[in-house]
């Protein structure tokens, strides 16, 4: 298993999907829109997961998903199995599942979007950090 931290131990990212669309509708005379990137972190719910076991953990990135007016669109997924250390309070373990795990899972992604790009012609793209944190806990 890889190591991060002593808090967090992954093993055997796999890719599940990666679908690279070229838009053979874009006019390379107009302005290319921001890329616009949106993700989604899966794992299961507190109730389902056993701290004692590796708990799975999935990230699905969509790259000018809804953009229209963009070279390309990318989805792509991937998981990993993750065990938390278990000198952390529960809550703790799923924020870190959830933050740290999910910015794991887009290291290994991140090179294969650039070489993806950078392969169809494209300037190679390079996927930016993201926070992954929820901040709907955060008080005013």
């Amino acid at each position: 298993m890889n190591t991060p931290n002593k808090y967090l131990e992954f093993e055997n990212p796999t890719v599940l999907k990666f679908d690279f669309q070229v838009n053979d509708d874009f006019d390379f005379d107009d302005t290319i829109d921001d890329t616009d990137i949106s993700t989604l972190v899966e794992m299961p719910t507190e109730d389902e997961i056993d701290f004692n076991e590796a708990i799975p953990v999935y990230l699905t990135i969509f790259i000018n998903y809804e953009n229209d007016n963009s070279p390309y669109k990318i989805t792509a997924r991937i998981l990993s199995l993750f065990k938390v250390s278990n000198l952390l309070p529960q809550e703790d373990a799923l924020q870190i599942l959830q933050d740290e795990g999910a910015s794991i899972l887009l290291s290994y992604l991140r090179p294969m979007v650039s070489m993806m790009t950078s392969a169809s012609g494209f300037s190679a793209m390079t996927l930016p950090m993201l926070d992954f944190s929820d901040d709907d806990d955060e008080e005013d």
